[in-house]
């Protein structure tokens, strides 16, 4: 694997900088993913750009990986909508999965001191109960089975070019369980529980539909680094292990939460000690670095999974 640098400076507006991590077949499936953004107003702007390039060069839908303001600005209805109509704008779907910024952290007093659970069922309501935002069903997808489908509508799995995309709701802050607050701890157990039962439906679903690929996307960095991760991530990370030994092909996680871009290889197979080489992980740059990746899918290349930093390119430049 290619080494990164662990800070990325930020590059103005109208420049377009893209950095190869590594090249696949020109017919190779390629998308578009960022998150961590906007943090501020200038920051709408440019992922505007960075979306509006992204779909000049034809990706077929974009990811945004969560946490669509920063931490301290207020969690307010007209915020969740500016971002929710900025998503409708785009001519091509917008895959999403809730950041915590969004909700679980709504509690904190410069964020409004909002109760997370009602921010929550806004997420849902805003960019999930209208199909106009994310235009999802573009896509074909499928939702988890039972009640989780209308309880948990941000976990959904679709089939592209013979890759499977699967979204599980996991975020940071310790992916909201919190051990002095009954209610979050409530609603982390039956999250956590439907994102399980979610992964297992999606395994099952990729050797069906015998998926060449499988593509994760959530918002947290599980602690991928340590070897013990906290409560709210080792169900996730030990249904990952299981997965490897349910799936046979290449799987690659795309997260962001910690604002650093990161291509590696993090996940450690407990029968060995070593990494998972079938296990790759794609983390986006986020804000201050305004910027997003090219990811390339294909499945019989050496490396299946390529990775390109792109950051934003003016909307005068593209209509020059």
């Amino acid at each position: 694997m290619h080494r990164y640098p662990k800070r990325l400076v930020v590059w103005p507006a109208a420049l377009l900088i893209l950095l190869s991590a590594s090249f696949a077949r020109a017919d190779a499936l390629r998308f578009f993913a960022a998150g961590d953004l906007p943090y501020f107003a200038a920051e709408t702007e440019q992922l505007r750009d960075l979306f509006d390039s992204a779909e000049a060069e034809g990706t077929p839908f974009l990811i945004h990986v969560g946490d669509i303001k920063s931490g301290s600005a207020p969690c307010t209805d007209d915020n969740l909508q500016a971002v929710a109509d900025l998503f409708r704008s785009e001519a091509v779907p917008v895959v999403y999965t809730p950041g915590d910024n969004e909700w679980t952290d709504c509690h904190r007093e410069n964020a409004g001191a909002a109760d997370p659970r009602e921010r929550l069922a806004r997420v849902r309501e805003v960019f999930y109960g209208d199909p106009g935002v994310l235009r999802l069903e573009r896509l074909g997808v499928v939702r988890g089975e039972g009640a989780d489908a209308a309880d948990f509508p941000e976990n959904y799995a679709f089939i592209r070019d013979g890759v499977l995309f699967v979204t599980v709701h996991v975020v940071g802050s310790n992916n909201g369980d919190a051990p002095d607050d009954p209610a979050a701890v409530a609603e982390f157990e039956a999250r956590d529980a439907a994102n399980l039962r979610f992964l297992r439906r999606a395994t099952a679903l990729a050797r069906e539909r015998d998926a060449s690929a499988m593509v994760i996307v959530f918002h947290a960095n599980p602690q991928f680094e340590k070897a013990r991760p906290a409560r709210g991530f080792r169900r996730l990370r030990q249904a990952l292990v299981e997965l490897m030994g349910a799936y046979s092909g290449p799987v690659l996680a795309i997260h962001g939460d910690t604002h650093r871009f990161r291509h590696d290889r993090p996940l450690i197979d407990p029968a060995t000690g070593a990494p998972f080489e079938r296990f790759v992980r794609a983390e986006v740059p986020g804000s201050p670095v305004v910027g997003g990746l090219w990811i390339s899918v294909d499945p019989q290349a050496e490396e299946p999974f390529g990775v390109s930093e792109m950051y934003p390119i003016s909307r005068e430049r593209l209509v020059e």
